[in-house]
């Protein structure tokens, strides 16, 4: 299956999730840019504009959800993490008629579904995608280059604005400092690496540790598992 790429849509009135089966796909919204591995799945309003990059041999179920059912279940997009009774309610509701009725057997077995996805864990696979076109320069080149080492003084030049400056907007727009929304996009980046089966070691190195078990750390303060285990688990 070759690389694929779904430009920017929306789906007016139905909320939709996006679960990944095999290998990772990169789902960008206007003010976020999420990474989807095995095992998880992106949640999307009902009228969220969104890009889907599909990379070869990654498969994923797609399930749009009744405005009726979605209203209360999905205020914002996230990632949630696939038990495996989700798992079988997501491959049984794919089947369903896009079209379903409200109520009918498949609205039943969606509102199973969105009971499961409420209790679902919430993973920090997102990363913010600012405004402020200063910081969108910023931000824009890590995610290129995740293992860029600059400090947020020897960006100025790139922005056009001063390193306080910069600060300031980090914490105004995004909510996180500037080194803690590098670790983001680095973790965010060695998820997809960790999935493609690259060893600990590899990443670490691709990304700038000087370590792999300070990358080791880095990863698991985020994403609360050693990277080993988790591309144990997504492979």
């Amino acid at each position: 299956m070759e690389a694929a790429d779904v430009e920017p849509h929306c789906h007016t009135d139905l909320g939709q999730l996006l679960a990944t089966t095999h290998g990772v796909i990169r789902v960008t919204t206007e003010d976020n840019q999420w990474l989807v591995p095995p095992g998880r799945a992106l949640l999307l309003p009902p009228g969220v504009v969104h890009a889907v990059h599909s990379p070869k041999e990654s498969r994923l179920r797609a399930v749009l959800i009744a405005p009726k059912m979605c209203r209360d279940f999905l205020p914002a997009c996230r990632i949630i993490a696939l038990t495996t009774l989700l798992q079988a309610l997501i491959d049984a509701v794919a089947r369903c008629p896009a079209d379903y009725p409200v109520p009918s057997p498949a609205s039943r077995m969606v509102a199973v579904l969105l009971d499961q996805i409420a209790l679902a864990h919430s993973e920090p696979l997102g990363v913010p995608r600012p405004s402020d076109a200063r910081l969108r320069r910023v931000t824009d080149a890590l995610m290129a280059s995740p293992a860029d080492g600059r400090s947020l003084s020897e960006w100025q030049d790139v922005a056009g604005a001063s390193s306080r400056t910069l600060a300031r907007l980090f914490e105004a727009e995004v909510g996180i400092s500037f080194s803690h929304y590098r670790r983001q996009v680095q973790m965010q980046a060695a998820v997809g690496m960790l999935a493609s089966g690259l060893p600990v070691g590899e990443v670490a190195h691709t990304l700038g540790y000087s370590t792999a078990s300070a990358f080791s750390f880095a990863f698991r303060k985020t994403l609360g598992s050693p990277p080993g285990r988790f591309r144990d688990q997504v492979e």
